[in-house]
């Protein structure tokens, strides 16, 4: 199966990652009533300042993702989650995003116990997975499981365009699931409020993209070869450009 992942850029695509967001959010987990969907498309207020992010299996669309940027309405966060401890000079700059409507097709998703991200195979129970705490009582099938190729897929699609723009914080209202799973991926997010309802238990996080290169840089290289495979040189960290030229 050939895996491919792009930004957005066309009038069609984009009905088809909103046909998606529809089948996951509205039919599968009845975050929203499908009756304020007649057409079948999950539209919502922010989507038109946002930059769209589609993940392709043999060319059929399973999943996707957005980056909201700062606009008259706030971000999607804000909403559900009324005690950020961030300042408020911060989320009024252009350099912020927020990272939202994060789904995989269900049909993608083979395994019965995978949620809408498809992480629980490769996390411990503590952490919302199927995996056993002890690695020694985990099966040959468990270890042979590969990353989570959709979710790191689309998070670099998400950074290609967040260093084009030079966008310098992510924000997330995150499951905890989602959270350790990144986080076994040294994508590091910092815990900016209480869990709150808001399709489903979730909390807000606050990503510092310098933060973020470092320890991905610094802990899993062969990761940080993958994000960095198709980004223009001179978008690169400057920790980065500063060792290219000294080659």
């Amino acid at each position: 199966m050939e895996f491919k992942f792009k930004k957005v850029d066309s009038e069609e695509l984009l009905k088809e990652i909103f046909r998606v967001r529809y089948e996951v959010y509205c039919e599968e987990c009845g975050y929203l009533p499908t009756s304020d969907y007649p057409d079948g498309l999950e539209i919502d207020e922010f989507d038109e300042n946002s930059i769209h992010f589609a993940a392709f299996a043999d060319d059929r669309v399973i999943g996707t993702s957005r980056l909201v940027m700062n606009s008259k309405n706030g971000f999607p966060m804000n909403e559900h989650c009324h005690q950020i401890d961030i300042d408020n000079s911060t989320l009024a700059t252009d350099s912020v995003v927020e990272v939202s409507r994060l789904a995989l097709r269900k049909s993608f998703r083979r395994r019965k116990e995978d949620g809408i991200y498809a992480v629980e195979s490769y996390l411990t129970k503590s952490q919302g997975g199927i995996l056993a705490e002890n690695p020694e009582e985990r099966t040959e099938q468990d270890r042979k499981r590969q990353q989570p190729v959709v979710i790191l897929g689309l998070y670099k699609a998400m950074y290609h365009e967040t260093r084009r723009i030079n966008f310098s914080h992510w924000l997330a209202a995150m499951e905890k699931k989602l959270w350790y799973a990144l986080k076994t991926f040294h994508f590091t997010f910092q815990e900016i409020g209480p869990q709150v309802d808001y399709y489903g238990p979730v909390t807000p996080y606050l990503g510092f993209i310098e933060k973020l290169e470092k320890e991905v840089n610094d802990n899993s290289p062969e990761l940080w070869s993958f994000l960095l495979d198709g980004l223009d040189e001179k978008y690169w960290p400057e920790f980065m450009r500063s060792a290219a030229q000294k080659r």
